[in-house]
Protein backbone atom coordinates (compact mmCIF):
# COMPACT_ATOMS: atom_id res chain seq x y z
CA UNK A 1 0.00 0.00 0.00
CA UNK A 2 2.84 2.64 0.94
CA UNK A 3 4.62 1.95 -2.21
CA UNK A 4 1.55 2.71 -4.12
CA UNK A 5 0.89 5.83 -2.37
CA UNK A 6 4.64 6.85 -2.94
CA UNK A 7 4.11 5.63 -6.82
CA UNK A 8 0.85 7.84 -7.00
CA UNK A 9 2.72 10.93 -5.51
CA UNK A 10 5.73 10.81 -7.72
CA UNK A 11 3.25 10.35 -10.75
CA UNK A 12 1.60 13.42 -9.58
CA UNK A 13 4.49 15.45 -9.46
CA UNK A 14 5.62 14.24 -12.57
CA UNK A 15 2.79 15.23 -14.51
CA UNK A 16 2.65 18.38 -12.24
CA UNK A 17 6.16 19.61 -13.16
CA UNK A 18 5.51 18.58 -16.82
CA UNK A 19 3.00 21.25 -16.95
CA UNK A 20 4.98 23.73 -15.58
CA UNK A 21 7.64 22.79 -17.39
CA UNK A 22 6.14 23.65 -20.89
CA UNK A 23 4.10 25.99 -19.73
CA UNK A 24 7.19 28.36 -18.50
CA UNK A 25 10.13 26.41 -19.81
CA UNK A 26 13.34 25.35 -17.71
CA UNK A 27 14.47 28.67 -16.10
CA UNK A 28 10.88 30.15 -15.03
CA UNK A 29 9.98 26.72 -13.70
CA UNK A 30 10.85 26.68 -9.76
CA UNK A 31 10.73 23.75 -7.73
CA UNK A 32 8.85 25.64 -5.24
CA UNK A 33 6.61 26.22 -7.56
CA UNK A 34 6.15 22.71 -8.50
CA UNK A 35 6.36 21.47 -5.16
CA UNK A 36 3.30 24.04 -4.15
CA UNK A 37 1.12 23.26 -7.60
CA UNK A 38 1.39 19.66 -7.11
CA UNK A 39 0.48 20.52 -2.90
CA UNK A 40 3.24 19.06 -0.95
CA UNK A 41 6.12 20.63 0.46
CA UNK A 42 9.43 21.77 -1.04
CA UNK A 43 11.10 18.51 0.98
CA UNK A 44 8.89 15.92 0.66
CA UNK A 45 10.10 16.99 -3.73
CA UNK A 46 13.46 17.19 -3.15
CA UNK A 47 12.90 13.64 -1.62
CA UNK A 48 11.95 12.30 -5.33
CA UNK A 49 14.12 14.57 -6.99
CA UNK A 50 17.08 15.90 -5.92
CA UNK A 51 17.19 18.90 -8.58
CA UNK A 52 15.49 20.41 -11.02
CA UNK A 53 18.03 19.08 -13.67
CA UNK A 54 16.74 15.69 -12.53
CA UNK A 55 13.44 16.50 -12.52
CA UNK A 56 13.42 17.66 -16.12
CA UNK A 57 15.42 14.67 -17.48
CA UNK A 58 12.39 13.05 -16.11
CA UNK A 59 9.88 14.79 -17.61
CA UNK A 60 11.71 14.48 -20.92
CA UNK A 61 11.77 10.57 -20.31
CA UNK A 62 8.79 10.64 -19.97
CA UNK A 63 8.35 11.87 -23.68
CA UNK A 64 11.04 9.97 -25.36
CA UNK A 65 9.43 6.77 -23.98
CA UNK A 66 6.35 7.67 -25.08
CA UNK A 67 6.95 8.50 -28.84
CA UNK A 68 10.73 7.17 -30.15
CA UNK A 69 10.07 3.25 -29.37
CA UNK A 70 6.90 3.20 -32.03
CA UNK A 71 8.95 5.65 -34.32
CA UNK A 72 12.27 2.44 -33.94
CA UNK A 73 9.39 -0.30 -34.99
CA UNK A 74 8.30 1.98 -37.49
CA UNK A 75 11.59 2.60 -38.85
CA UNK A 76 12.68 -0.91 -38.68
CA UNK A 77 9.89 -1.96 -40.74
CA UNK A 78 9.84 -3.43 -44.25
CA UNK A 79 7.35 -1.29 -45.50
CA UNK A 80 8.20 0.86 -48.26
CA UNK A 81 9.62 4.31 -47.39
CA UNK A 82 6.86 6.37 -48.14
CA UNK A 83 4.37 4.21 -45.76
CA UNK A 84 7.11 4.08 -43.05
CA UNK A 85 7.28 8.07 -43.15
CA UNK A 86 3.65 8.42 -43.11
CA UNK A 87 3.11 6.15 -40.29
CA UNK A 88 5.87 8.50 -38.59
CA UNK A 89 3.96 11.51 -39.29
CA UNK A 90 0.99 10.32 -37.63
CA UNK A 91 2.83 9.33 -34.42
CA UNK A 92 3.93 13.14 -34.05
CA UNK A 93 0.42 14.62 -34.85
CA UNK A 94 -1.08 12.37 -31.91
CA UNK A 95 1.67 13.72 -29.81
CA UNK A 96 1.03 17.06 -30.49
CA UNK A 97 -2.69 16.54 -30.44
CA UNK A 98 -2.40 15.40 -27.01
CA UNK A 99 0.52 17.96 -25.95
CA UNK A 100 -0.25 20.92 -28.34
CA UNK A 101 2.16 23.17 -26.15
CA UNK A 102 5.26 20.54 -26.65
CA UNK A 103 6.90 22.42 -29.67
CA UNK A 104 6.29 25.56 -28.20
CA UNK A 105 8.27 24.27 -25.16
CA UNK A 106 11.08 22.61 -27.71
CA UNK A 107 11.46 25.71 -29.50
CA UNK A 108 12.04 27.39 -26.45
CA UNK A 109 14.47 25.18 -24.40
CA UNK A 110 16.04 25.59 -28.02
CA UNK A 111 16.52 29.04 -27.87
CA UNK A 112 17.30 29.00 -24.25
CA UNK A 113 19.81 26.80 -23.48
CA UNK A 114 20.29 24.30 -26.70
CA UNK A 115 23.52 22.28 -25.39
CA UNK A 116 21.42 21.67 -22.30
CA UNK A 117 18.17 20.30 -24.37
CA UNK A 118 20.75 18.04 -26.11
CA UNK A 119 22.52 17.10 -23.23
CA UNK A 120 19.55 15.75 -21.96
CA UNK A 121 18.18 13.96 -25.22
CA UNK A 122 21.26 12.05 -25.42
CA UNK A 123 21.40 10.79 -21.99
CA UNK A 124 18.31 9.57 -22.54
CA UNK A 125 19.41 7.57 -25.42
CA UNK A 126 17.65 10.12 -28.09
CA UNK A 127 20.99 9.50 -30.56
CA UNK A 128 19.76 5.68 -30.86
CA UNK A 129 16.69 6.84 -32.63
CA UNK A 130 19.05 9.55 -35.17
CA UNK A 131 21.28 6.38 -35.39
CA UNK A 132 18.27 4.68 -36.90
CA UNK A 133 16.89 6.87 -39.36
CA UNK A 134 20.82 7.53 -40.58
CA UNK A 135 21.31 3.61 -40.91
CA UNK A 136 17.53 3.18 -43.02
CA UNK A 137 18.17 6.68 -45.03
CA UNK A 138 21.98 4.69 -46.17
CA UNK A 139 20.47 1.55 -46.79
CA UNK A 140 17.68 2.70 -49.05
CA UNK A 141 20.17 5.23 -50.93
CA UNK A 142 22.79 2.24 -51.21
CA UNK A 143 20.24 0.09 -53.03
CA UNK A 144 19.21 3.54 -55.48
CA UNK A 145 15.32 3.83 -53.86
CA UNK A 146 16.11 7.02 -52.50
CA UNK A 147 18.39 10.03 -53.61
CA UNK A 148 21.78 10.62 -51.70
CA UNK A 149 20.81 13.97 -49.51
CA UNK A 150 22.33 15.81 -46.46
CA UNK A 151 20.76 14.73 -43.61
CA UNK A 152 20.18 18.14 -42.64
CA UNK A 153 18.48 18.50 -45.51
CA UNK A 154 16.08 15.52 -44.50
CA UNK A 155 15.95 16.91 -41.27
CA UNK A 156 15.08 20.16 -41.32
CA UNK A 157 12.60 19.34 -44.49
CA UNK A 158 10.15 17.06 -42.65
CA UNK A 159 10.55 18.52 -38.72
CA UNK A 160 10.15 22.31 -39.72
CA UNK A 161 6.87 20.80 -42.11
CA UNK A 162 5.60 18.55 -39.19
CA UNK A 163 5.90 21.18 -35.91
CA UNK A 164 5.11 24.62 -37.94
CA UNK A 165 1.34 23.75 -38.18
CA UNK A 166 1.30 23.27 -34.02
CA UNK A 167 3.17 26.79 -33.44
CA UNK A 168 0.65 28.14 -36.37
CA UNK A 169 -2.43 27.14 -35.25
CA UNK A 170 -3.96 30.48 -34.12
CA UNK A 171 -2.96 32.13 -37.12
CA UNK A 172 -4.09 28.64 -39.13
CA UNK A 173 -7.86 29.03 -37.37
CA UNK A 174 -8.03 32.70 -37.87
CA UNK A 175 -7.29 33.50 -41.61
CA UNK A 176 -6.24 30.56 -43.08
CA UNK A 177 -8.78 27.95 -43.56
CA UNK A 178 -11.17 27.53 -45.82
CA UNK A 179 -15.05 28.20 -45.78
CA UNK A 180 -16.50 24.38 -43.96
CA UNK A 181 -12.87 23.59 -42.96
CA UNK A 182 -11.67 22.98 -39.56
CA UNK A 183 -7.82 22.69 -38.06
CA UNK A 184 -8.19 18.66 -38.66
CA UNK A 185 -9.14 19.13 -42.00
CA UNK A 186 -6.13 21.25 -42.57
CA UNK A 187 -3.98 18.77 -40.85
CA UNK A 188 -5.01 15.93 -43.54
CA UNK A 189 -3.96 18.19 -46.25
CA UNK A 190 -1.40 19.61 -44.46
CA UNK A 191 0.27 15.87 -44.37
CA UNK A 192 -0.27 15.19 -47.44
CA UNK A 193 2.16 18.45 -48.55
CA UNK A 194 4.51 16.99 -45.80
CA UNK A 195 4.91 13.79 -47.96
CA UNK A 196 5.07 15.50 -51.07
CA UNK A 197 7.92 18.23 -50.23
CA UNK A 198 9.67 15.16 -48.11
CA UNK A 199 9.05 12.64 -51.08
CA UNK A 200 10.65 15.27 -53.56
CA UNK A 201 13.74 15.39 -51.50
CA UNK A 202 14.15 11.51 -51.11
CA UNK A 203 12.50 9.59 -53.95
CA UNK A 204 15.02 8.82 -56.70
CA UNK A 205 13.08 10.40 -59.63
CA UNK A 206 12.96 13.82 -60.89
CA UNK A 207 9.35 13.25 -62.31
CA UNK A 208 7.06 15.48 -59.69
CA UNK A 209 3.88 13.31 -61.09
CA UNK A 210 5.27 10.12 -59.97
CA UNK A 211 6.26 11.85 -56.74
CA UNK A 212 2.78 12.90 -56.57
CA UNK A 213 1.71 9.03 -57.33
CA UNK A 214 3.64 7.33 -54.64
CA UNK A 215 2.05 9.76 -52.30
CA UNK A 216 -1.55 9.61 -52.75
CA UNK A 217 -0.90 5.18 -53.41
CA UNK A 218 0.72 6.05 -49.86
CA UNK A 219 -2.19 7.54 -48.44
CA UNK A 220 -4.68 5.29 -49.91
CA UNK A 221 -3.18 2.17 -48.78
CA UNK A 222 -3.25 3.43 -45.29
CA UNK A 223 -6.98 4.81 -45.27
CA UNK A 224 -7.66 1.13 -47.11
CA UNK A 225 -6.19 -0.71 -44.20
CA UNK A 226 -7.95 1.61 -41.56
CA UNK A 227 -4.25 3.22 -39.92
CA UNK A 228 -5.12 4.62 -36.84
CA UNK A 229 -1.91 5.95 -34.45
CA UNK A 230 -2.64 5.88 -30.54
CA UNK A 231 -2.49 8.79 -28.19
CA UNK A 232 -1.42 8.57 -24.71
CA UNK A 233 -0.95 4.89 -25.20
CA UNK A 234 -3.98 3.63 -25.60
CA UNK A 235 -7.05 3.99 -27.68
CA UNK A 236 -7.17 4.55 -31.43
CA UNK A 237 -7.22 8.15 -33.17
CA UNK A 238 -7.74 7.85 -36.93
CA UNK A 239 -6.19 10.71 -39.10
Amino acid sequence: MACDVNDNLEKRIVETARAIFIKRGYADASMSDIAEAAGIKRSTLHYYFRTKDRLFQEIFADIVREIFPRLQVILEDNAPFMERLNAVIDEYLALFRTNPALPFFIVGEINRDAKHLIGVMYELGVEGYIHTVKRRLVEEIRRGELRRVPLREFFMTFYSMVIFPTLMRNIVESIMLEEGEDYEDFRRVWKRRVLMQTGSLLINTNDRAEVERIVDATLSRAAAKGTTVRRNGSGKDGL
